[in-house]
């Protein structure tokens, strides 16, 4: 990309409005969770495990309910790489792939074309846009809504769960979880 092309681009990005995810997505629920470090989905579940300073929680996405709490204060979590951690709850003996401080990620896209995109818009804020119909960032026919961003936390994770049903998004105080009914 020529830097003139990036620039346009960048200044397009920085002019959308802030908006809400399109249909078929809503909001399903939101948390304010302080100290949150990692966020990881059981696998082919929209179950979602948050590890947080204060502890674990478990998050039905499709819902946006909290279904269990682990309220152990600075988890001891035995893999010191923080890339995974143990369930709770009816996941209690599931293993989490996590994806936040530590790094890690989650899925960016789903099966039938939606897209996350993460841009740090302008630096060092990081920007989360829901793209549709296989659409990227580049795209100027309206398939990009600028959802949301980090300020005045700090990024961890967004992506979609396994089944393309439900996608979060988490900061060090937030997590706002999207769902979707699926025909």
């Amino acid at each position: 990309m020529s830097d003139e092309f990036q620039k346009q681009l960048r200044e397009r990005l920085e002019r959308l409005p802030y908006a809400d995810a399109p249909p078929p997505w809503r909001i399903a629920g939101g948390s304010g969770i302080g100290g949150l470090t990692e966020v990881g989905f059981a696998d082919g579940t929209d179950d979602l495990l948050v590890v947080s300073s204060q502890g674990r929680g478990l998050f039905d996405c499709l819902t946006g309910e909290r279904i269990a709490r682990d309220y152990e204060e600075m988890f001891e979590n035995d893999d010191e790489s923080g890339m995974t951690a143990p369930g709770i709850g009816k996941h209690a003996n599931t293993i989490f792939r996590l994806a936040g401080l530590q790094g890690g990620g989650l899925s960016l896209f789903t099966r039938d074309g939606w897209g996350i995109h993460v841009v740090q818009l302008p630096w060092p804020i990081h920007v989360v846009f829901l793209t549709s119909e296989y659409k990227g960032l580049t795209d100027d026919t309206g398939h990009i809504t600028k959802l949301c961003n980090d300020e005045p936390c700090s990024y961890r994770a967004a992506g979609f769960s396994p089944t393309g049903r439900s996608f979060v998004v988490a900061t060090s105080g937030e997590l706002t979880v999207y769902t979707r009914d699926v025909a």
